[in-house]
């Protein structure tokens, strides 16, 4: 990404640091928060999200790969056919709305919460 990433945080830190630090170190998003969402705020989405769980996976094991990550990223990647329609809606309704973003249908997985699964032991719900 932007150069080498540093060490991992030590297990010690907690789950939050670590994904902090897989956000920010390898994923290249300075901003990420505890309440940052993977899809939504950090825009992990396609194949990162792979990269992302198996990093998680690589310290907590292989029971991440059984959440619902379907619920809260989009695995797909590239654009729609209806990417352009989207755009002029965007656009004709922006005054309306007062922003302009396509508002996302996933469910908010937060650093956060992934923090607290694991500290857990077992997928809670958001």
């Amino acid at each position: 990404m932007f150069g080498k990433p540093t060490e991992p945080p030590p297990p010690d830190q907690g789950a939050l640091s670590y994904f902090l630090w897989i956000a920010r170190e390898w994923h290249g998003i300075p901003s990420a928060e505890s309440n940052s969402s993977v899809d939504q705020d950090l825009g992990i989405y396609g194949d990162d999200v792979d990269d992302f769980a198996a990093k998680i996976v690589k310290r907590y094991g292989e029971w991440v790969w059984s959440w619902p990550w379907h619920r809260f990223t989009n695995s797909s990647e590239g654009a729609s056919i209806f990417v352009l329609f989207a755009l002029i809606w965007q656009l004709v309704s922006w005054p309306f709305r007062g922003r302009f973003s396509y508002p996302s249908t996933l469910d908010r997985l937060e650093l956060g919460h992934i923090a607290k699964v694991l500290e857990k032991g077992e997928w809670v719900e958001p």
